[in-house]
């Protein structure tokens, strides 16, 4: 009696397509999430870079495969900086956060020297007391106060205690 080839051995074929079908989903499996893990790698650095441009009043909105930046209300008379290590000034009012340049800034800055903060040597009196809500400013209002924006009732508090201290 005669054996039949493998190749031609209806049995086999069947196996190699199955074996090629389950290679095939292997392979798309395993490239789906490998795409996953990078996928998720890019969001959580866009969050994180999210996160700090958040402080200074910069949003990202992702729309399908694009994102765009949405500014924040930036008055025809303000300024901003090309570094991005320097905050975005503008003029605003309240809530004072990160980049604002305002009067009561100093108050909050003045308050802050109360517990020996660093704010730098800016200011007239070269002790970070100028007026601009930059790093410095930020990271010690977060040390001491636990918080990076703040309403006219904070600063309010602020002025009233630095008058009873004489300060």
């Amino acid at each position: 009696m005669k054996q039949k080839s493998t190749a031609t051995n209806p049995s086999f074929m069947s196996k190699n397509k199955d074996l090629l079908v389950v290679g095939g989903v292997i392979v798309v499996l395993a490239g789906a999430a490998t795409a996953y893990y990078f996928m998720t790698k890019k969001k959580e650095k866009k969050e994180a870079e999210l996160a700090s441009s958040s402080s200074s009043g910069i949003t990202t909105v992702a729309s399908g495969s694009s994102s765009y930046q949405t500014p924040p209300f930036i008055p025809s008379s303000s300024t901003s900086s090309s570094s991005s290590t320097k905050p975005v000034i503008t003029k605003t009012g309240y809530p004072i956060k990160y980049g604002s340049r305002h009067p009561d800034v100093k108050i909050l800055q003045r308050y802050l020297k109360i517990y020996k903060e660093d704010l730098g040597k800016t200011g007239p009196k070269r002790d970070g007391v100028d007026g601009q809500f930059g790093p410095k400013t930020s990271r010690a209002a977060q040390k001491r106060l636990k918080k990076t924006v703040f309403t006219q009732a904070d600063i309010a508090g602020m002025r009233k205690a630095l008058s009873s201290l004489g300060k």
